[in-house]
């Protein structure tokens, strides 16, 4: 009885697949997701009916599992709680949070020695990367550029059970084609306008939800609304009703295309809070996670009108040769504004040394004027709520102003 899965098992080979750099069957999180359980706490084993691809069950949800394998700093696997097809995690062998769990595996055959040996993480040697110059720069500037249109908005106040907040969904056009965006505007009931506002862009962990009237990590902002500011949560392309309905993953032209388009939500979203005169244009914030600080440190660099940034659980992508005009290189030295970066030391995702600490150091701005928060947790920061909240409401009162 293998007591601790190894990453080749049966169990495992969609995870060794993941680890190899290849990619899992995301085209199935859409059957799997909506039946596992993606809450906070941990339910008995067969509780839910989320059956994966080899006949197993709970790979995404419940709990972390442990696996036999290490990573190359002696790390431990954990695999499977993130919702989605997302990625590892790699933690000391004696964390004992309460996420963490086992399976029991009965293998058939002795284990083959690369079964269950070291998966290093893999990285970009960021020591010798260089930020594209101002000439390219300004190409890359003008691919991300939009001509301002009408909005031609429309605004629909939506029932809330939350006492905290006022809810409303406002629709207006796009930079691009003929399409119209929704974005949920939440405004606190606790404070005077004109309020301050933060614009947010949440992690993969919404890539597979269908609608927008569940919306999906919620619990990244709402204490931003309980402090007396306004969040404003834009529907971005190919998320929620507005996916493409692809079914494999996206190619890098395509990756590029919706970066871009993100890029206009964001500033279009913005265009529209210029016009209420119940928002202070002045006192304007970003907050991404996970996938939204990864790309967010592009849009950021891009959206003048932001006053304070804040990225959590995020870092710089692996690849070594990434897609020009997306290279977070690039656009890291071009983000000057006052930036808060708040990660998890055992982020496998994103790890430290080779992903969160190369973004920190290339960033633009001043060194007073950027923070790196590192909590001792895996990739999701929520796990240190309280001090979560304390450094992202005292970066926003520092660089946006103290709420009445």
């Amino acid at each position: 009885m293998s007591w601790v899965t190894p990453l080749g098992s049966d169990v495992g080979d969609v995870w060794q697949r993941l680890l190899a750099g290849e990619t899992a069957p995301v085209e199935l999180d859409k059957f799997i997701l909506p039946l596992s359980n993606l809450s906070e706490k941990a339910a008995a084993v067969g509780a839910s009916q989320s059956l994966g691809p080899y006949g197993t069950y709970d790979l995404v949800g419940n709990v972390r599992e442990w696996y036999w394998n290490a990573s190359d700093d002696n790390r431990r696997f954990l695999l499977g709680r993130e919702a989605g097809s997302y990625g590892p995690e790699a933690l000391p062998p004696f964390d004992r949070s309460a996420l963490n769990g086992f399976r029991c595996v009965r293998n058939s055959v002795p284990l083959a020695a690369d079964v269950t040996a070291a998966r290093p993480l893999l990285h970009r040697d960021f020591s010798t990367a260089k930020a594209a110059g101002d000439e390219v720069f300004r190409v890359y500037r003008n691919m991300y550029a939009y001509d301002k249109r009408p909005l031609h908005a429309t605004v629909e106040v939506v029932p809330d059970a939350a006492k905290e907040w006022k809810k409303e969904k406002i629709t207006f056009n796009t930079a691009y084609g003929n399409e119209r965006m929704a974005a949920f505007l939440f405004l606190p009931t606790n404070a005077q306008p004109p309020f301050q506002t933060v614009v947010f862009f949440p992690s993969a962990r919404v890539n597979d939800l269908r609608s927008s009237n569940a919306l999906g990590d919620m619990s990244f902002f709402d204490y931003i609304v309980k402090s007396g500011r306004a969040v404003m949560y834009p529907i971005y392309q190919g998320l929620y009703e507005r996916r493409k309905g692809l079914s494999v993953e996206p190619g890098p032209t395509l990756e590029r295309e919706t970066t871009v388009d993100w890029s206009k939500d964001l500033g279009r979203s913005i265009d529209y809070l210029e016009t209420r005169s119940d928002i202070d244009k002045t006192r304007l914030g970003f907050i991404g996670v996970s996938q939204g600080t990864a790309y967010g440190v592009i849009l950021a660099a891009l959206e003048d009108r932001l006053k304070a940034v804040v990225l959590l659980d995020g870092g710089f992508f692996q690849e070594e040769h990434p897609v020009p005009g997306m290279d977070q290189v690039d656009f890291a030295p071009r983000l000057t504004k006052p930036t808060l970066m708040v990660n998890g030391r055992y982020d496998a995702t994103f790890p430290l040394e080779t992903s969160q600490q190369p973004l920190f150091r290339m960033l633009g701005a001043t060194s007073e004027n950027k923070r790196h928060v590192v909590f001792d947790t895996p990739h999701d920061v929520r796990l240190r709520s309280g001090d979560l909240v304390r450094e992202v409401l005292g970066w926003y009162d520092r660089y946006l102003g103290r709420v009445n």
